[in-house]
């Protein structure tokens, strides 16, 4: 995967620095993160409440692995994470 991305990246972006398989992955995980703060946002933000005063609290079997992660990117200050998360 991370050969067909490095691929593209030269053919459409003129990209001269591969990816490593890091990097890649990486990226995928960032997309997971917006993609679960967007409905987040939207019970939110876009009703007028403010997140930062809002904990976060994760749930399942991978919640916490993107707990701290989506914290950031909403700037909120405390995580709760349930003790079989």
């Amino acid at each position: 995967l991370t050969a067909e991305i490095n691929e593209f990246r030269k053919k459409h972006y003129n990209s001269t620095k591969d990816m490593t398989p890091e990097e890649v992955a990486f990226g995928f995980i960032r997309v997971a993160n917006e993609t679960m703060c967007r409905p987040i946002r939207s019970l939110t933000v876009s009703k007028g409440y403010d997140v930062r005063n809002h904990v976060l609290c994760c749930f399942g079997g991978a919640g916490a692995q993107h707990a701290c992660s989506i914290a950031r990117i909403l700037k909120i200050k405390k995580v709760k994470i349930h003790r079989y998360s």
